[in-house]
Order: C-alpha cells, then structure tokens, then sequence
C-alpha cells in the first residue's frame, strides 16, 4: 500500500507519505527484544547516511541532523508500534498529526514532510523501498528542506516502524 498526500497547514507545507513492502521484499524479522534505549541507534544512523547519499547523487545538499525533528519521529514510530498501526494520523495518539508533533518539540516549521513505513528488515531496504515510491522519494529529495530525524519502533508483534521527519524552519525561508 503506497500514499501520498499534501497538505496545508498554517502556511507551511506538510508533506507525507507512507509504504508497506511487497510480499517476498525480504527476510521476516526477528522479534526478540533487545535494549530499548539503543536497539536501533546503528540503523538510524545507516538511514541518515543513506539518504544523504541519495542526496548527494541527485546534486543536492545533505540533510542535518535535527534533534526536535529526531524526537519528532522516535514519537511517531513509538506511537506507530504502540497502536501496530502505520499512519501519518494516529487519533487514538496524544499527538495525532506532524503539526502537533513539531508544536510539542518547539520546532517552528515552515516546511515539514514524513516517510513512515512498516515492516522491512533493514536499513538499506527501507531507504529503497522509500526511493521506488514517488512520495518517499519526492520528500528525500524534497530541496526546500534541509533538516531530518529518524526513529525506529517495534511493536509488542515483533513489527519495525519507521518514521523519517524532514523539515525546514520558518526563520529559514
């Protein structure tokens, strides 16, 4: 399942997108537990360092690493994992939507996007499921924003949510 939308909010530009990979996309993964404060620090970073390359080989800029924008996705993937459900959109979340998320850490946006998706087993499969999916690869190699975050959940089944948050302050544009 694959969506793009685009919204408005506030006069800034919202962007998400969302992808599930096709049947036989890869290895199922393991749901046992390991250390909740840095099971997945390593792929965040293969993320981040992926992405950038895709950047990079389209001429553009690397995103930096944001710290509101990082708790941003932590909360969105966690809420993900928490519900077992993927969505921009959580109703049943304390912060449903990518504007409350940005308003609770103080980021003043002026340019947000997200990528979320569930269930690939890597780091390097995410990032290519992202770019064989015009939204994903539309808000990866979105130019008007220049700052990212990434977290990473598993849900109590053993599901990885991903949340990737790209964004641009309003002092910025």
């Amino acid at each position: 399942m694959r969506l793009a939308s685009t919204l408005l909010v506030a006069s800034a530009t919202l962007l998400i997108a969302c992808t599930i990979p096709m049947v036989g996309s890869g290895p199922a993964v393991s749901s046992s537990a390991a250390t909740a404060s840095g099971e997945f620090v390593a792929s965040e970073g293969r993320i981040f360092d992926l992405i950038n390359a895709q950047r990079r080989h389209q001429g553009l800029p690397p995103l930096v690493y944001n710290e509101q924008l990082d708790r941003m996705a932590k909360i969105q993937a966690k809420n993900m994992a928490r519900f077992q459900k993927m969505a921009h959109v959580l109703p049943e979340a304390s912060l449903p939507t990518l504007a409350d998320r940005a308003h609770y850490v103080g980021y003043p946006f002026g340019r947000l996007a997200e990528n979320v998706a569930l269930g690939y087993p890597s780091a390097q499969t995410v990032v290519e499921g992202w770019m064989s999916s015009k939204g994903h690869r539309a808000n990866i190699l979105n130019g008007d924003v220049v700052e990212t975050g990434i977290g990473i959940a598993r849900s109590s089944a053993g599901g990885l949510y991903f949340c990737q948050v790209f964004g641009r302050r309003r002092s910025s544009l």
